[in-house]
């Protein structure tokens, strides 16, 4: 690993970004932790927060992105850089909100890259965001991986 990053998925609201980050978690445990390990699409609907260990790095996970405030994802935010000590922090926000900012000074304060990405979206039918979601993650996925072998 080059250097310590957070992954930024970021979005309006209602676009998929916690459904993406979601499938991404389950890619990185049937990746790194659990061969075996498999899922059913949809993913049950509560938000994630997790630290997982992926190729002996800790990687921290946050779905929620909505308001920084609520439900203590302040706190949760500071934890992966302060407490848990992250290689790579994958998390949501909304385009222009506090979490953003926050994210942002999260990055500048503790060294870490900041990569800002969205996940596949389409406004017009066939498109459901939902199916969308799973390349999204295969590709976030495949992403994390690049950070975590230094490869970016």
């Amino acid at each position: 690993m080059k250097q310590k990053t957070i992954i930024q998925v970021w979005g309006k609201q209602g676009c998929g970004k916690s459904g993406t980050i979601k499938i991404l978690r389950e890619e990185l445990i049937k990746n790194y932790i659990n061969t075996s390990h498999s899922y059913t699409l949809p993913l049950p609907g509560g938000e994630i927060s997790d630290v997982l260990n992926c190729l002996g790095y800790t990687v921290g996970i946050e779905s929620m992105g909505d308001y920084l405030w609520a439900y203590n994802l302040h706190d949760r935010l500071n934890d992966y850089v302060l407490k848990h000590n992250c290689d790579l922090i994958i998390c949501a926000s909304r385009v222009r909100n506090d979490v953003s900012r926050h994210i942002k000074h999260l990055a500048d304060t503790h060294g870490y890259r900041l990569i800002k990405v969205t996940n596949y979206r389409g406004d017009e039918p066939p498109f459901i965001p939902d199916s969308l979601n799973q390349p999204s993650a295969i590709h976030l996925a495949n992403l994390a991986h690049q950070v975590l072998t230094g490869l970016i």
